[in-house]
């Protein structure tokens, strides 16, 4: 539902919530590119109003003006004012430094993240299993299309690869198991950019999207775990093995 300006508005349901903290601006900040990423607002959609959004994270308008100002800045959002104005997607590709600019109180080391990851998305993929309409199948298909489009550009392929993620969470219909899975996969790209970037293999990613796809739409739960358990072992044994050469070095050191 659109409030007659193409702002989408659902009356049942609002996927901000108030923000406290004295750098309230970076929070709201983290919200929006959480709504874009998830594919909740998409390129060419408007977000609700200055002063809607005001309401919903519970800070003054200049406060998330200064958000749409830098989300602007990068890319990410374009603001017009006056009547016909708002503020609509860009870009779903948010940058790395705006993913990093909230550290939620403290930033995580990557064994945290990635233990995190694998107990939220591990029930994401449970609750998909479940509750995962075709609609979702289809947009987790076009994530893998466009990942396989993508493969040799290093910015839109790890979009893609979490695109897919994305979609699984909307799917599994859970907006706080959506939310945490945002935190993991975000401090995984701001503590390891270089293997997000550069070191990841796309082909492998592409496999591993298009066999946990095939799962999710069995909903067979045991199919569906040993899936995941190899998907998201990829990054896991990466992580061990350059924690394993560095507790070499200072060791040798």
């Amino acid at each position: 539902m659109n409030d007659g300006n193409g702002s989408r508005i659902d009356s049942a349901r609002e996927i901000f919530h108030p923000v406290i903290d004295t750098r309230a601006h970076e929070l709201v900040i983290d919200q929006i590119t959480f709504g874009i990423r998830s594919g909740a607002y998409r390129i060419g959609e408007r977000l609700p109003s200055i002063s809607e959004l005001a309401r919903q994270f519970g800070v003054s308008k200049p406060t998330v003006g200064e958000a749409v100002r830098i989300l602007a800045q990068n890319g990410v959002v374009a603001s017009k004012r006056g009547v016909t104005g708002g503020v609509t997607v860009r870009s779903d590709d948010v940058p790395t430094a705006l993913l990093g600019l909230v550290p939620e109180r403290r930033m995580t080391d990557m064994r945290e993240a990635l233990e995190a990851r694998r107990a939220v998305e591990m029930e994401i993929a449970r609750l998909c299993g479940r509750r995962a309409t075709e609609q979702d199948y289809a947009s987790m298909q076009e994530s893998i299309d466009l990942l396989r489009e993508h493969r040799s550009e290093e910015r839109l392929r790890l979009h893609y690869d979490h695109l897919f993620h994305y979609a699984m969470a909307r799917s599994a219909r859970s907006d706080l198991l959506a939310h945490y899975q945002h935190q993991a996969l975000k401090q995984m790209v701001v503590l390891w950019p270089e293997y997000f970037m550069e070191q990841e293999d796309p082909d492998l990613v592409i496999d591993l999207h298009t066999r946990t796809l095939a799962a999710l739409k069995r909903r067979k739960e045991a199919a569906i775990v040993r899936i995941m358990d190899e998907h998201l072992a990829v990054v896991e044994k990466a992580a061990a093995a350059l924690a394993a050469v560095h507790d070499g070095s200072g060791a040798a050191a």
